[in-house]
């Protein structure tokens, strides 16, 4: 019986050692993001972690005891997003000076909302212990305080992949020349023109970052958290052990990263589906020709577009011999047998049936890994945001095609649904993409699983971040020693061509006042 309870408590004890306390910062009010964070909070606390989840969107129920939510319950947070987006089908076509502007001001709010709302007040007045915080970043750096208010390390996760902002941080190389501002609707293969809006883009971007972004982002983080806490640019250069992408190169372009840089793309989408609910099923299953699913995303407000654009769509959708289940917000008066209309949709269990054809997208980072893991194609209505940049990596790839809303018509629209829906190179190559998604050693939600683990096991696993991030910007572009060598080659050059002119002028000025002393 001793032995039992020595095995007993040693098993115990070995699972006290493995468990992590994690927080987890992911106040953004989207839904299809807090779906990503729960996706991974959930599996750590199934692992045996401690877990407290901050959101704008908590379970009814938490799933088991080692999972915790903190609800945001803040009113402006909401509308401060809400504001965001149903300014978005007038906005489809502004430039990205008006939209980073308007972007950081936006997100400036939320944070405020976020960080005063009462519940996270108490959270950062509590005595609680965190070892790793990890926290999504959307330019709100000033939640690294989290990391700074509970001494624990950071992981960052980037819900939009590789973005500028994030390599700053980990000090990670971005070329211009084929990494594409998530602004712009352009590939990796960028004309001279493309590559020169890139650059002035991005440049415009960092110079609004640390003339405006950044300095409001460190009053943020000096206000919101305890006083005896290191500097906001300290933690801006060296509190992030790791950064969590939400892509993979088997879908985006290969790109250069660091160590610390991980590509967790799909990690959300469960191996099996649930079962879908018996209308849907139904009414996906009498489909003779197919369904198509139309959504543009858990975000948008769709009844927010002009009628004229809304009435584009209906007549395209109605004609159509293929059935239709469309997300949209706000009741619709269409033909019930041949389209169902629902304000919410189980997406992904749609995307998994057979007799599903096309999917009807925003273009979305999610949407669209959603719909390759489900091996279906796509037609883009891109909004905002990345989603420009999303199609455009799906129409190279030749796994969809894209309608922009400002040439969103009854024509145009028909015309994308048809070529996806007749054309099977759309299916053969979504599905090819698919098979080299999946074609990894470890599913995506073990491999983001095993490197926070990493993370913890090594305290912070700092030897896998880059020195660049101690060196200046002058150090870290060599500015200083580029200029020595100008300097070097100005004079190699320029100092002997002066002394030469003015041995040639000494010369040519004595001959010239021989002369005329001899004429006089």
């Amino acid at each position: 019986m001793k032995i039992i309870f020595c095995v007993l408590l040693l098993i115990f004890s070995l699972s006290q050692i493995q468990s992590a306390r994690i927080l987890g910062v992911f106040p953004y009010p989207s839904k299809s993001h807090t779906i990503l964070g729960q996706s991974l909070f959930l599996e750590l606390s199934q692992r045996g972690h401690s877990v407290t989840f901050l959101t704008p969107y908590p379970l009814k129920k938490p799933p088991n005891e080692n999972y915790k939510e903190i609800a945001i319950t803040s009113k402006d947070i909401f509308d401060a997003f809400n504001e965001e987006l149903d300014g978005s089908f007038e906005a489809t076509d502004a430039n990205p000076f008006m939209m980073l502007s308007y972007w950081i001001e936006n997100i400036a709010r939320m944070q405020e909302s976020t960080l005063s709302d009462p519940a996270v007040q108490k959270l950062l007045a509590s005595d609680e212990k965190f070892d790793l915080c990890i926290i999504e970043f959307l330019m709100n750096e000033s939640l690294l305080g989290f990391g700074a208010q509970f001494g624990c390390k950071i992981i960052g996760m980037s819900t939009l992949g590789q973005v500028k902002y994030i390599n700053d941080m980990i000090h990670a190389p971005m070329p211009l020349s084929t990494v594409c501002h998530p602004f712009l609707s352009f590939t990796d293969r960028m004309t001279f023109s493309e590559r020169m809006e890139n650059v002035i883009t991005t440049v415009f971007e960092d110079i609004m970052f640390y003339l405006y972004h950044y300095p409001l982002q460190g009053q943020i983080y000096d206000k919101y958290f305890k006083a005896d806490k290191p500097s906001f640019r300290h933690m801006l250069r060296h509190s992030m052990s790791m950064v969590l992408l939400n892509t993979h190169y088997s879908l985006n372009y290969p790109q250069a990263y660091l160590p610390n840089m991980i590509e967790i793309g799909g990690f959300h989408v469960k191996n099996t589906t649930n079962p879908l609910p018996k209308d849907i099923k139904d009414f996906i299953e009498s489909a003779e020709h197919g369904v198509v699913y139309f959504s543009l995303g858990g975000n948008l407000r769709p009844s927010k577009m002009s009628a004229e654009k809304k009435q584009h769509i209906i007549s395209t959708l109605t004609k159509l011999k293929q059935k239709v289940i469309w997300k949209w917000d706000e009741e619709l008066v269409v033909d019930e047998k041949r389209i169902m209309v629902r304000k919410w949709l189980p997406q992904d269990d749609i995307l998994a049936h057979p007799n599903v054809k096309v999917f009807v997208t925003h273009g979305g980072l999610l949407s669209g890994t959603e719909s390759i893991m489900r091996g279906k194609p796509i037609v883009g209505i891109p909004i905002f945001g990345d989603q420009m940049m999303n199609m455009a990596r799906a129409e190279l790839n030749g796994w969809g095609v894209q309608v922009l809303f400002t040439n969103l018509t009854e024509t145009s629209f028909t015309w994308a649904l048809n070529e996806v829906l007749t054309n099977k190179k759309y299916q053969i190559n979504v599905e090819k993409i698919r098979d080299r998604l999946l074609d990894q050693p470890q599913t995506p939600m073990e491999k983001a699983i095993f490197w926070v683990e990493y993370v913890i096991r090594h305290e912070g696993a700092h030897f896998m971040q880059t020195s660049a991030q101690y060196l200046s910007y002058i150090e870290y572009n060599n500015l200083d020693i580029y200029g020595i060598i100008l300097a070097a080659v100005f004079l190699a050059i320029f100092v002997p061509i002066w002394i030469i002119r003015k041995i040639i002028s000494k010369v040519f000025c004595k001959k010239c006042l021989t002369k005329k002393q001899k004429r006089s």
